[in-house]
């Protein structure tokens, strides 16, 4: 069922628990996000980078992704992840995205600021919720690359809060998009500081690679939104190839399907019970498309 942004995060964060964001790549993926939620009765997040939605095409995709959303039985938020493109912001905003997570943390902060009030501006009259960066994220997503991490500080973030009046805050606390090589040097005060400090909710990216005890620490600290890609798009290839390699002489699309689905959905329920989102939304008696 359709669900906001906000409201979605805001009850995490009041409960204690963190909303699992899923970079999903199409339909398949798409499916058994909503059935690992609908089996651990959990709120969801389906994010969609740039990169799957050009390929899709974003009226299309936006059709297919409604129509599933709208009947799964648990509440699942719709969600463009790391749009640098104005004119895409606006088009994903008019064709039913809930909410868009607008990275212009590439630029100068006061530009970072200005850009963002600008999609802001276009998303608040059509009922779509925005999330922001402050400070650079390193690693690679999509088509969006940074070698390094710049760290968010709290009065820069602060204010970017209060004068962009964005939805949902993703901080830059030294977590990585990727693959990790060795242990993040995480800033969880600055985690600590933000909760405490404003209604905003804390926006955790890099979710893929980081220890139990980290996610676990984050959500007491206040996140209530933690991204993972990596490890679906590791999880999609891997189930792909397995079956492939054991079943080499047979062609059954629908049986791959199937398997490769089970393992995706067998890769997101953990991540739900870790988070605390298991439990948390009510089945309203919809059926999964």
């Amino acid at each position: 069922m359709k669900s906001g942004l906000n409201e979605m995060l805001v009850r995490a964060q009041g409960e204690h628990y963190a909303v699992a964001a899923f970079n999903i790549l199409n339909h398949l993926t798409l499916s058994a996000v909503l059935e690992a939620a609908a089996q651990e009765k959990s709120p969801i997040i389906i994010q969609t980078s740039v990169t799957t939605v050009k390929a899709l095409g974003p009226a299309a995709f936006a059709k297919m992704a409604r129509t599933m959303i709208e009947a799964a039985p648990v509440p699942a938020v719709l969600h463009l992840d790391h749009c640098q493109d104005v004119d895409l912001c606006a088009r994903c905003c008019d064709l039913g995205w809930d909410s868009i997570m607008f990275d212009s943390s590439h630029l100068p902060f006061e530009e970072n600021i200005k850009t963002t009030q600008r999609v802001r501006r276009d998303a608040r009259p059509k009922g779509v919720d925005v999330e922001g960066e402050v400070g650079i994220i390193a690693g690679t997503e999509d088509d969006i690359s940074h070698a390094e991490t710049s760290l968010a500080g709290y009065d820069e973030t602060m204010r970017y809060i209060r004068e962009t009046e964005v939805e949902a805050i993703a901080p830059a606390i030294g977590t990585a998009h990727g693959v990790y090589h060795g242990v993040p040097k995480i800033n969880f005060e600055l985690v600590g500081k933000l909760a405490a400090g404003t209604p905003c909710p804390v926006v955790v990216h890099g979710g893929t690679g980081l220890e139990d005890a980290t996610f676990r620490r984050l959500i007491e600290l206040g996140a209530s939104k933690i991204n993972i890609s990596t490890a679906l798009k590791q999880a999609y290839v891997d189930a792909m190839r397995q079956y492939l390699t054991e079943n080499s002489g047979t062609v059954n699309p629908l049986k791959l399907d199937r398997f490769v689905m089970d393992r995706v959905v067998a890769m997101v329920v953990p991540f739900l019970r870790l988070f605390g989102s298991s439990g948390k939304a009510e089945h309203t008696g919809g059926k999964a498309v």
